[in-house]
């Protein structure tokens, strides 16, 4: 590959890099049983399964992102909507009841990372 062609070829920035640092930090203390949450889940298998593929997504995507930038907004695609989604469905009690106050905030903030996430990805994705 030449020098033209690998000025023109699309990078990660270092805000995509720390927008997905800041969910991954984001998911350690709301993973249910390790962090703040300690509520007990009827569904604890699919809960931990659900959130290990929405921490791994946007690791994934990190590890990713230095070679390989289009996979890694692909991977992080995945998993920003997958962060809202847990998100959302937290704070709505669907996954294991009332949220307590703390996750409350967590889930909030993850929502909203995740939101961020899957912005720029989705636009780097256009570009």
């Amino acid at each position: 590959m030449n020098t033209a062609t690998a000025s023109l070829r699309p990078r990660w920035t270092r805000y995509e890099r720390i927008l997905l640092i800041l969910l991954l930090l984001a998911y350690v203390p709301g993973y249910p049983g390790l962090g703040i949450d300690t509520r007990e889940a009827p569904n604890a298998v699919a809960l931990g399964v659900a959130y290990s593929v929405a921490f791994l997504a946007p690791l994934l995507a990190l590890g990713t992102s230095w070679r390989w930038p289009r996979a890694a907004a692909w991977s992080a695609l995945i998993g920003g909507p997958i962060a809202v989604a847990l998100g959302l469905l937290d704070l709505a009690g669907l996954l294991a009841g009332p949220a307590p106050s703390a996750m409350i905030v967590v889930d909030a903030v993850v929502a909203v990372l995740g939101a961020a996430v899957a912005w720029r990805s989705w636009t780097f994705l256009r570009s």
